[in-house]
């Protein structure tokens, strides 16, 4: 017995001699990403998904393309508002309940878990956006009937009801238990018999999934963008011909395509760089054991899972930019709604 506490002695002075991130550092690291960082990307997230969901809602949602990206919005909001909400209730249970409130605690931590609910509704979502795009640029003259808006939409509610059921059946045998804590001298609440394994195993394959899919639309939707304008380069340099209305016709149809390919192009990559490091985290974390909570590298696990969250944060408030860049009956509504007037 001595010689394992002798052991696990040296193992503890060998964790902290490896350990890339001092306690001290990830202590003030902490408090620049959970206490200010991340709640105002949050906060700046909701805001943003609320102006383009009545952006949307203005345009009509008639259209498949304007349906979906008002569903993306919807998705994003609750995520970055469930967020807060969890950033919230972290800094009033550190900063003004010193860690005993029972019920700020028992909120903190069922956002943490609901949050996964919108952000498998977001993947599915620009998933959907992604497929259907390349659909428009191999058969552009069926999909105008084969993929309507009303199937889109039911593609969209299908995968996220069936992403939604696994998640049920995950978090379904839950409860909750109370643990006394010597430190805030209180009893806190603390969630047991999730099935964890299945939860990680669906979360990671569907997302990965997903990650996939995406990557490829995005491959096919960059070679057709390039084909499309050296083909309009070629038309207006005078290498083929077409005649009066219906070129001009032809070319602003073909433009119009255009800016809608560059949107979810935008969309995708910006979503594609802010969910790598996830990727990377899980794809590391099975490579390195010690890449845990409790392991080696805890303190630099903890920082890279705060650089996660601002990562999905980003993806959530930058959509607004690309819509304004890109879309020009976005950018006309939305300064139509604040009053101000488009320049020409």
């Amino acid at each position: 017995m001595e010689a394992f506490n002798a052991s696990s002695s040296q193992h503890a002075l060998l964790t902290a001699a490896r350990e890339p991130i001092s306690d001290e550092a990830i202590g003030y690291l902490g408090v620049v990403f959970k206490l200010i960082v991340n709640p105002t990307l949050e906060l700046l997230g909701t805001c943003a998904n609320i102006i383009n969901m009545a952006v949307f809602y203005k345009m009509g949602l008639a259209d498949g393309v304007t349906q979906n990206f008002f569903i993306l919005s919807f998705s994003d909001l609750l995520f970055t508002a469930i967020a807060l909400l969890n950033s919230l209730t972290y800094i009033l249970q550190t900063n003004v309940y010193a860690g005993r409130e029972v019920y700020v605690e028992m909120i903190h931590l069922a956002s943490y878990l609901s949050a996964t609910f919108p952000q498998t509704f977001s993947l599915v979502t620009t998933a959907v956006i992604a497929v259907v795009r390349c659909c428009c640029v191999a058969m552009p003259l069926r999909v105008k009937y084969l993929i309507t808006a009303r199937r889109q939409l039911a593609a969209i509610l299908f995968f996220s009801a069936s992403a939604l059921c696994m998640l049920l059946y995950a978090f379904t045998p839950l409860r909750v238990i109370y643990i006394y804590n010597e430190r805030v001298n209180s009893s806190l609440p603390m969630f047991v018999e999730l099935r964890w394994y299945a939860y990680t195993l669906f979360t990671n394959i569907f997302f990965y999934i997903g990650f996939i899919i995406v990557i490829i639309c995005v491959i096919i939707l960059t070679i057709s963008l390039n084909q499309s304008s050296k083909f309009r380069e070629k038309s207006s340099s005078g290498g083929t011909s077409t005649s009066g209305s219906d070129g001009a016709g032809q070319t602003k149809e073909g433009r119009k395509e255009a800016r809608v390919v560059k949107t979810v192009v935008f969309l995708c990559v910006i979503f594609i760089l802010c969910y790598l490091p996830t990727m990377i985290f899980t794809l590391f974390g099975q490579i390195e054991p010690e890449f845990s909570a409790t392991g080696f590298y805890r303190n630099a696990n903890t920082f890279f899972l705060m650089l996660l969250v601002s990562s999905m944060m980003i993806n959530a408030n930058v959509n607004i930019v690309v819509y304004y860049l890109y879309n020009s009956r976005y950018r006309s509504v939305l300064l139509a709604m604040f009053g101000a007037k488009q320049q020409q």
